[in-house]
């Protein structure tokens, strides 16, 4: 009997046969009944669970809770039915693992801890990751020149140093106690570089200084963060034109080829957008990455991508290896197609125009209609339907008229064909109309035998006349019903006149039922009668045969009285004799025929005359 191996879950793991070892459904080998050397097994499955699989890869088909130590990473880690997970500590991957309430998870891509409370993954340090660089305050403690320890705050952004704070000023003892800054620390926030810049109002400014020195009040300025208007003409006065974005996207400026609007952005696109009766409207939307231009088509999917009508008042020139039509009517008033022409219109070669036509493509297969240069002929893989009144015609003759009804209804002069495998689903009827010089209205030549897969017969054939014509049921049954029966009988003791024949009708009813012929069947029974038998044999032959052996007795007189002695036969055996027989044998010939259903006696034949 096979052991069924359920899980914990009463889940059927494998049904495990007779003799067998199970060493794919687990882990673990699983031993059969009557398994031969299960000793083996069974110890390195207990060596296997106590050392918890311990290698450096995973083992191939665990179960959900099943235990590994991974030696590469001397962690144990247990198996969730999906995926294998740090038990004990926190998970170090790059990518967030499944967890449960209280798991960490240290990204050790972005060198990053975090902890799952049940509901959310929160961080818990630090707050910048390994791409971004130390970013965020940092507390230490530093000495000033009097030795006293000073609590500051540095301030980092992108893995630099840009300011720290400070409750109150001091010299720091030494040039390197606060590494990337310089000079004595004030109380409040110090800028490392001396172009940092807070973004904001100060409420003690009154004034800004400009480039050359000069204070100007705000009133001389235009605000930046907020709309604002000047009552002057707004002149740039240079070739560099005017700039505009966060990032210096876009510059309008001057150069030796013109007027130039200059997209600065990497992989940023421009439009142009106008407003209308509906609206914003993108009117020319340049797509930077996709080397694309849209007119009134915010998603180009080609170089030019035209979201409306096209009218073209010139000639439309295309170069390049594919032009795409994707529209439901092409509609062109030349009433001709030209293929083939080279781009300065000269003629080409047939090698050149070889495969030239048209392809419909499709998922299941290209459907095509090609020119072959090897064949001069048009080529297709694919059907030609003709439906309606369609005909196929040769110089204005029909060949093919399928008009009356599906299919081919007739087919013009045929006067040869070589067609290979055949098949008709519906019924055939063949009307040749005419016969050839042999009288044949049909002739077939075969490769091989005609075979019949489903057994059928073939009716309506005439009697045979010729040595080669094929033969029906009614010829056969007649040749073997009146076929001539030859008998040989000795009829000896049969009788004579009508007891004789009815006797030799019964024999002929025994051999051959008249049941089982035909009216005017014959049979030709020739009869033999022994007469005079003699048996003839010589005394020599007699002599031989006759074995005695002679006893001696005592002779009595006609008195009783002792005469002697005389021989006499003791005992006598015979052995075969040879001679010869002479009988007188008379032959007949007789004829009989069946004649309503029985055997009778026609008349008797003249025998052949032996010699």
């Amino acid at each position: 009997m096979a052991y069924q191996i359920n899980k914990t879950t009463g889940t059927l793991l494998v049904n495990l046969a007779d003799g067998q070892i199970d060493n794919t459904s687990t882990d673990i080998s699983l031993i059969g009944k009557n398994y031969s050397g299960f000793g083996e097994a069974i110890n390195e499955n207990f060596v296997h669970m106590l050392e918890n699989f311990a290698n450096s890869s995973a083992p191939s088909t665990p179960l959900a809770g099943q235990l590994w130590w991974d030696t590469s990473e001397l962690r144990l880690k247990v198996y969730t039915g999906t995926a294998w997970t740090t038990g004990g500590g926190p998970i170090v991957q790059p990518t967030q693992p499944s967890m449960v309430a209280g798991d960490l998870w240290i990204n050790n891509d972005q060198n990053q801890l975090y902890f799952f409370d049940g509901s959310d993954l929160e961080l818990a340090g630090p707050i910048y990751n390994a791409f971004q660089g130390r970013s965020g305050p940092e507390v230490v403690t530093v000495l000033d020149s009097t030795g006293t320890s000073r609590t500051i705050v540095k301030y980092w952004v992108g893995g630099t140093l840009v300011g720290l704070w400070s409750k109150i000023g001091f010299a720091p003892q030494n040039i390197d106690t606060i590494a990337g800054f310089t000079g004595n620390v004030v109380k409040g926030f110090n800028v490392v570089d001396s172009d940092f810049i807070f973004a904001g109002t100060a409420s003690r400014t009154s004034s800004l200084v400009d480039s050359q020195g000069v204070v100007r009040t705000a009133a001389q300025f235009l605000a930046s963060d907020s709309n604002d208007s000047t009552s002057g003409q707004l002149s740039v006065r240079n070739n560099n034109g005017l700039t505009i974005g966060l990032t210096d996207n876009n510059n309008i400026k001057v150069t030796n080829l013109g007027v130039v609007s200059e997209n600065n952005v990497s992989g940023e696109d421009y439009i142009i957008r106008m407003t209308t009766s509906l609206g914003k409207r993108d009117a020319i939307t340049i797509k930077s990455t996709e080397n694309r231009v849209g007119i009134y088509n915010d998603a180009p999917a080609e170089t030019l991508d035209v979201g409306g009508n096209v009218k073209i008042a010139g000639n439309l020139t295309v170069e390049g290896s594919t032009t795409t039509i994707d529209s439901a009517t092409l509609r062109v008033e030349d009433k001709n197609i030209e293929l083939g022409l080279g781009s300065d219109s000269t003629l080409l070669t047939d090698s050149q125009v070889d495969s030239a036509g048209i392809i419909v493509k499709s998922a299941n297969g290209d459907k095509e209609f090609l020119w072959r240069q090897a064949t001069n002929a048009w080529t297709t893989g694919n059907s030609i339907n003709f439906v309606g009144t369609g005909k196929l015609k040769y110089n204005g003759i029909d060949i093919i008229d399928g008009s009356d009804a599906p299919g081919i209804t007739s087919i013009g002069n045929l006067t040869g064909a070589n067609i290979g495998n055949i098949s008709f689903t519906g019924g055939i009827g063949v009307s040749t109309g005419v016969v050839d010089g042999s009288g044949n209205g049909l002739n077939l030549t075969l490769a091989g035998n005609m075979n019949f897969v489903t057994p059928r017969k073939i009716v309506g054939v005439a009697e045979p006349t010729g040595t080669t014509d094929v033969t029906t049921k009614n010829y056969v049954d007649t040749a073997i019903g009146t076929e001539i029966i030859p008998l040989t009988l000795d009829i000896t003791g049969l009788g004579t006149g009508g007891t004789l024949h009815t006797n030799i009708a019964t024999i002929l009813e025994d051999i051959a039922p008249a049941s089982g012929k035909v009216n005017g069947c014959e049979a030709r029974v020739h009869c033999t009668t022994t007469t005079g038998a003699t048996a003839t044999l010589s005394s020599t032959a007699l002599n031989t045969s006759f074995n005695k052996s002679l006893e001696t007795v005592q002779k009595l007189d006609g008195s009783g009285n002792d005469d002697g002695s005389a021989s006499v036969i003791g005992d006598a055996t015979f052995n075969d004799v040879t001679g010869s027989i002479t009988s007188t044998v008379t032959r007949t010939l007789k004829l009989f025929r069946i004649n309503g259903g029985s055997w009778g006696y026609v008349q008797d034949l003249t025998p052949g005359v032996l010699i």
